[in-house]
């Protein structure tokens, strides 16, 4: 008998239901649609919550099937999302509100309004991160002084990865590294805290909390009624999880001193271990390890500027690769590496969400001219994407947390291409994971290793995990990629002053 395991990857854009044997071979996968609604209102990022548990369930039957496996032979189910943003039911668990992903910023009045009040300080060194409008509390917040009605009814707040948990099992629960990392509890104590909550002006919300749990712990199973529409053995184990960003830690096994992982997806993801709470940090975590932190550094912005560009701009490279029958992405590449560096001056500011540098930082070109060509801008958004990468590492490493070797997930990891740049920026190899799914794999195998698939996650590292070879920086480019790093810095620096005006 084989033993399988569920990955589920509930993202910003779509969610992806992954079954993977124990060796961390895809057996197959499903993809829901697009989820996002348009915006009711400035800041609002939102999605259907009944939607998304429909689409989830038909993906989840639609893998079984594609699968050929028997259901009773996937051990467990493992579930994982981005932190922040929020979703919420009311007192006997029904939809009274739509979902918001962790790019919605309606609360940037809430953020205002601590700064005012005095307490924003006070609430960053309880979570040890810097709150930003896209996190729970202020959201929670901004409905108690604007939709009251909603507020009132709120009988379980929690994840987006939580919510898909509660309708397979009916528990609500979440792990600590995605509560923790989303700014609800004390890191220090590992638990909720009343005063943070005061902070948050949100007090009477400490009922609707979910249990806390370990990534690995069962906290239910799946429930008959799930079974039935989702093909699912009643009975089977679904795990904690965790936050996608350490999600993709896990899945590309990279638990050493010295390694970082670097998220090129939605967000800009930058993030390694160490035993220290670090101050000034996007956030520090709860790790794998008791004792041990995730050290984060990131902004709202990453692979998400080429999809922007791709959509936007991108009928000349569709036109190629319809004429020549190649992948459009390998027309871009090649249009990418065609650039030299050094001939262009090109800049590409890749600021299309938030949070950003600043609440009011929008996306751009700098030196578009006549004979600019569509090849420069392509290699610019490229080349930008990994400045906003080495913007956050840098503040890692000057936190003193050591740096050797970079692990890159996130859609564009895929091209090598995108690996040389990223290599010869952060001037470290860049290593690449044998899996497309990175996320959905870290959150099976913490599934796994709840289910007793796995002895711990090192077992699963060396079952499951399959390290590409590394692409290695070319010190040639040092002194060119110095140079427009420090322009694409400076840049900032004097478009600081325009965003705080704006």
């Amino acid at each position: 008998m084989k033993n399988y395991l569920i990955g589920i990857d509930a993202g910003n854009t779509s969610s992806k239901v992954v079954i993977f044997d124990e060796f961390g071979t895809i057996m197959s996968e499903a993809s829901t649609p697009s989820m996002r609604f348009e915006q009711r209102g400035p800041g609002f990022e939102e999605f259907d919550m009944d939607n998304l548990w429909k689409d989830i369930t038909v993906c989840i039957r639609t893998a079984i099937d594609k699968s050929g496996v028997d259901a009773k032979d996937i051990k467990g189910i493992g579930v994982t999302s981005f932190g922040n943003g929020v979703a919420f039911v009311g007192k006997n668990g029904e939809t009274i509100a739509p979902g918001c992903f962790s790019h919605d910023h309606r609360a940037d009045d809430i953020i205002a309004m601590y700064k005012e009040q005095g307490v924003y300080d006070k609430i960053n060194d309880i979570v040890k991160g810097t709150l930003f409008a896209g996190e729970p509390g202020p959201i929670l917040r901004w409905y108690k002084e604007h939709e009251r009605e909603v507020y009132d009814k709120i009988g379980g707040a929690m994840m987006f990865k939580d919510y898909i948990m509660y309708k397979l099992t009916g528990v609500l629960a979440t792990d600590l590294n995605c509560w923790g990392g989303s700014f609800m509890f004390d890191l220090e104590t590992m638990d909720y805290s009343e005063e943070l909550f005061k902070l948050y002006g949100i007090e009477e919300m400490m009922d609707a909390m979910p249990e806390l749990h370990e990534a690995t712990d069962i906290v239910g199973r799946v429930k008959a009624d799930v079974s039935e529409i989702t093909g699912l053995a009643e009975g089977t184990p679904v795990c904690a999880g965790m936050m996608d960003i350490l999600a993709c830690l896990v899945g590309s096994g990279a638990i050493d001193d010295g390694v970082y992982t670097a998220v090129a997806g939605s967000w800009s993801i930058n993030e390694t271990h160490s035993h220290k709470i670090l101050p000034g940090l996007s956030s520090n975590m709860p790790y794998l390890y008791k004792g041990q932190y995730l050290n984060c550094s990131y902004t709202g912005a990453s692979g998400s500027n080429y999809e922007w560009f791709t959509k936007i701009l991108g009928d000349r490279a569709k036109i190629e690769a319809k004429k020549r029958g190649i992948s459009f992405y390998q027309v871009l590449d090649e249009m990418i590496q065609c650039v030299d560096p050094a001939s262009t001056d090109v800049i590409f500011g890749p600021f299309v969400a938030q949070p950003s540098l600043h609440p009011n930082t929008k996306a751009h070109f700098i030196n578009i001219d006549l004979n600019t060509t569509y090849e420069e801008m392509c290699h610019a958004v490229a080349e930008g994407c990994a400045f906003i990468h080495k913007h956050h590492i840098d503040i890692l490493q000057n936190a003193g947390l050591p740096l050797e070797v970079v692990r890159l997930t996130g859609g564009t990891a895929r091209s090598k291409v995108w690996n040389q740049i990223f290599a010869n920026i952060l001037k470290v190899p860049i290593v690449g994971v044998d899996c497309e799914e990175t996320g959905a794999l870290g959150s099976a195998i913490a599934a796994g290793i709840g289910a007793g698939v796995y002895r711990d996650y090192e077992d699963a590292f060396d079952k499951a995990v399959k390290i590409l070879p590394p692409i290695y920086p070319d010190e040639s480019m040092y002194p060119i990629y110095d140079k427009k790093y420090a322009e694409w810095v400076r840049l900032n620096s004097i478009l600081m002053e325009y965003w705080e005006k704006k």
